[in-house]
Formats: structure tokens, C-alpha cells, sequence
């Protein structure tokens, strides 16, 4: 297998979804890829990077769905959370490489775009879609700390049904507020 920025990222994921963030290093996935640790420094300079690569792998699986603006957001929301839950610590993860700015990928351009179709000015719609990316990201950190705890104590079979429900009154609720926002902006 040649050694390319995306076997890196590829080989790191797979570590990030069995053993979380705790157990992502430079050197298990140099052990993972049976290469020296100096070997990835070619195509990450550091952890940070790394870490910024996985985020943005994992936001790249995320669906951009059309149609009018209030479904389409809210099925990318779902879309988003998904993708999220399928990887351990990943809501952890994308806020960090977020924060850091250090990710590539616009998680929050396609939102944006759709609450600009619908009325929004531009610098709105960017920030209505940043309120409900930091939702879904607080939602699936609380979610994912729950999961951890879980595995070392019984785990409550309506908590899974409670998370869904209180994730779908919430994104609600934001785009009950954009709608709001929009309509007071109607000429």
C-alpha cells in the first residue's frame, strides 16, 4: 500500500472510531500503517493536522441535501448527526479542529446557502447555520459522553429514544427562529 495523506487519515480514523480520541497518536498510526513515526510528517506536519484531516474526512461524508430550504437543512442536520455518531469522539473532534481553524472543509456553506435562498442577508444565514452547527455538535458530544459511560455501566433504553426526541425538538425550534427572522425581513 503506498503512503499518502489519505491512508494517514484513512489509518487514523479507523483508531479515532476503536479507541476514541485518548488512544489517537502519531505512533500507533505509524504502527497501524508498519511505518516509522517520521514517515507521516510527509504528509501531516503534526497531530493537530492529523486530527484537522480525520475532521474533515469525516465532514466529507456528510450529505448536502436540496430542496426547500426548512427540509433540506433539517435532513442535513440528521445527515450530520449520523455521520457524527458512526465515529467515536467525533463531535469532539470537528469542534476542536473548528476552533483550532485548522479544518478545510465549509461545514457551514451549505446551511448557509439554504437559509440565504429562503431570505436570509448572507452574514444571517452563515450565522443561523453556525447556531445550528454548534447544536448538533453539543447535541452528539453530550450523546457520545453518554455512550462512553455505558460501556461500563447498564445502559437506559430510553435514553437513545430521549436523545432522538430532544435533537428534533431543538433543530426545530432553531429553524422555527430562522423562519421567524425570515418572515420579519419580508419586504
Amino acid at each position: 500500500m503506498a503512503l499518502n495523506r489519505r491512508t494517514v487519515l484513512d489509518a487514523a480514523r479507523v483508531i479515532l472510531d476503536a479507541d476514541g480520541l485518548e488512544g489517537l497518536s502519531m505512533r500507533r498510526v505509524a504502527a497501524a500503517l508498519d511505518v516509522q513515526p517520521g514517515a507521516l510528517y510527509h504528509h501531516v506536519p503534526d497531530k493537530q493536522t492529523l486530527l484537522a484531516g480525520v475532521a474533515d474526512l469525516l465532514l466529507g461524508e456528510v450529505e448536502e441535501p436540496l430542496g426547500l430550504w426548512r427540509g433540506a437543512v433539517e435532513e442535513w442536520t440528521h445527515c450530520l448527526r449520523d455521520v457524527l455518531l458512526a465515529h467515536r469522539d467525533s463531535a469532539e473532534l470537528v469542534a476542536t479542529a473548528r476552533g483550532f481553524r485548522l479544518s478545510q472543509h465549509d461545514t457551514l456553506r451549505h446551511p448557509a446557502t439554504l437559509f440565504a435562498t429562503a431570505g436570509l442577508p448572507p452574514v444571517e444565514a452563515r450565522g443561523a447555520a453556525s447556531a445550528l452547527l454548534y447544536f448538533v455538535l453539543g447535541h452528539v458530544a453530550e450523546e457520545q459522553a453518554r455512550r462512553d459511560w455505558e460501556r461500563f455501566h447498564a445502559a437506559d433504553p430510553e435514553t437513545a429514544a430521549d436523545a432522538e426526541a430532544s435533537f428534533v425538538l431543538g433543530v426545530r425550534l432553531l429553524l422555527d427562529g430562522v423562519d421567524a427572522r425570515r418572515l420579519a425581513l419580508a419586504p
